[in-house]
């Protein structure tokens, strides 16, 4: 028999590998070696801020007539040779009106708010103004601001202020009002997250809501969609007699330096209310403006105003007669922001000196007829002013360069006809008030018109 011839074994002396595993192992591995390798590039792209862009819609808000009369308001454009047509809106009806250069178009303003839209070209140009005649009082059409302050406002019997929130839009909105006293920030719910529904006002008599003795500031805040805040300030200096009313202008911000333009001349109360929202005490000094200087009287001592209150000032003594002698302003300066407004009674009239906005470039607004001057305060550096003023039918009454200095003021007298004042700075910034004298006095703070909006830069980005 022969003998079998043994097989051949592997040289691995181990099994084979199969090509299928050894992919299903490798891949996952290079992948993410792959990944692991790769690095978004780097944007380069440096950041832009904002740009400007010509502003093509704007809705100013002209607030409800004082104590329920229809008043009147007027319209213009402060563009050479731009008109257009403006739609009107009250809580009775809407309607347009035309608008034409420098020249005061009468609406019917109604006895409520009313909202007005511009579109294209007048938009960066639209200015309004109400007035009431008998007592003589004025107010700005002014579009919705996220906040304001208003100072030195009343919740008593003899001194009372009613709180207008406008909401231009269609959708709801939402204002906090938060209540400063001399004791310090008011509890108040009522003022805490006020709806505004949309298209509507909502009037707020402080008198009613938050009764009580002593002087009030109030700070504005829009919490949702757009709200325009005004206040309309009534005051009986006797106690029993008739009561006068004026709307009280609103600021901006809290200040350092507070420049109040507006001052009438005469006999009569003028009472000083100051607001420090901050965590520290404040010391105010005040000086009076003048066409020569900025001085201060013998005898004004320095004012504390405790945190987070309101501080009520007399003005008695020299300072007083200074005043009454036709001073053009006051200067309040803090050690750290606080606000301010000067309220006078005289001749039996309410009118309202408040810290008003610094005016770098040029400055519109309607004023109604009267004995005026334009008061000139606050140049940061020797620079010039142009004064034009037109009547309401677009006449140019008269054209003057006045200049300016730091440390002194100007007073500019102007038509008793003019009704469009606009003032144009060079080399300089300045804060300005019209003062109208007639059957009783206005004071009208000037404001520069926004013209341009602002357009955020946006760019990809990472996930």
């Amino acid at each position: 028999m022969s003998t079998p011839t043994p097989g051949r074994r592997s040289s691995s002396g181990g099994p084979a590998l199969d090509t299928t595993t050894v992919l299903a192992v490798l891949l996952p591995l290079l992948t993410i070696a792959a990944l692991l390798l790769v690095r978004p590039a780097a944007d380069e792209r440096p950041a832009r801020p904002p740009e400007l862009t010509p502003l093509s819609r704007v809705l100013l808000v002209c607030p409800g007539a004082a104590d329920g009369a229809a008043g009147e308001v007027r319209l213009s454009s402060t563009g050479q040779g731009t008109r257009g047509t403006a739609r009107l809106r009250s809580e009775t009806g809407s309607g347009r009106s035309p608008v034409r250069p420098r020249r005061a178009s009468v609406v019917d303003g109604g006895a409520g708010p009313l909202v007005v839209a511009a579109e294209d070209a007048l938009a960066p140009h639209l200015v309004g103004a109400r007035f009431a005649e008998r007592p003589l009082a004025h107010a700005a059409c002014r579009p919705s601001a996220p906040e304001v302050w208003f100072t030195g406002v009343g919740a008593g019997a003899r001194h009372s202020s009613v709180l207008e929130l406008v909401n231009p839009d269609a959708g709801p909105a939402l204002a906090d009002v938060t209540t400063y006293g001399g004791g310090g920030v008011l509890d108040v719910p009522q003022l805490r997250g006020v709806a505004v529904p949309g298209r509507s006002s909502v009037r707020l008599d402080l008198a009613a809501v938050v009764p009580r003795r002593g002087e009030l500031a109030l700070r504005v805040v829009t919490a949702r969609g757009r709200i325009a805040a005004s206040v309309l300030d009534r005051y009986d200096a006797l106690g029993a007699g008739p009561t006068t009313a004026e709307w009280l202008p609103g600021q901006g911000e809290p200040s350092t330096a507070n420049t109040l333009l507006g001052l009438p001349a005469g006999s009569g109360q003028r009472m000083l209310v100051l607001t420090n929202p901050g965590e520290d005490e404040a010391r105010a000094s005040l000086r009076v403006i003048d066409e020569e200087s900025v001085f201060t009287p013998q005898g004004t001592r320095e004012i504390r105003v405790p945190p987070g209150s309101v501080k009520r000032v007399k003005l008695t003594g020299e300072l007083l007669a200074v005043l009454r002698e036709g001073a053009l302003g006051l200067q309040v300066d803090a050690t750290s922001p606080v606000t301010a407004t000067v309220r006078s009674l005289t001749g039996g009239d309410l009118s309202h000196a408040v810290a008003g906005p610094t005016v770098t470039e040029s400055a519109t607004v309607l004023v109604p007829e009267g004995d005026k001057r334009l008061l000139l305060a606050g140049a940061d550096a020797v620079g010039v002013v142009t004064v034009t003023a037109w009547s309401a039918s677009g006449k140019r009454l008269t054209r003057q360069r006045t200049e300016l200095q730091p440390g002194r003021g100007a007073d500019v007298s102007l038509p008793e006809g003019a009704v469009i004042v606009t003032v144009e700075v060079e080399r300089s910034s300045v804060v300005a008030s019209v003062l109208v004298a007639g059957r009783g006095v206005a004071v009208a703070p000037m404001v520069e018109q926004v013209r341009n909006g602002l357009v955020a830069d946006v760019a990809p980005g990472l996930p």
